[in-house]
């Protein structure tokens, strides 16, 4: 039996502008990366959010998606 891994990932389309967030660790706890641009290539950013442990960063990360999607953004 395989158990659902911790890590999640979701790219969101809107209007030639994406989104990835993203749930990891990285060597001092669970963050969420959140990159975002153009299809073109020439504007994007990429943030990384601490947070203070696992349950905070599965709620940060579920409510960016849900605030991406009421704002139009569709998973691809």
């Amino acid at each position: 039996m395989t158990l659902p891994t911790p890590w999640q990932f979701v790219r969101l389309e809107r209007e030639g502008r994406y989104i990835e967030l993203r749930l990891q660790q990285d060597l001092f706890g669970w963050v969420v990366v959140r990159t975002s641009g153009d299809g073109q290539g020439g504007r994007g950013q990429m943030k990384t959010i601490p947070c203070a442990d696992y349950p905070e960063a599965i709620h940060l990360w579920n409510q960016e998606v849900r605030v991406r999607k009421r704002r139009g953004y569709i998973p691809v």
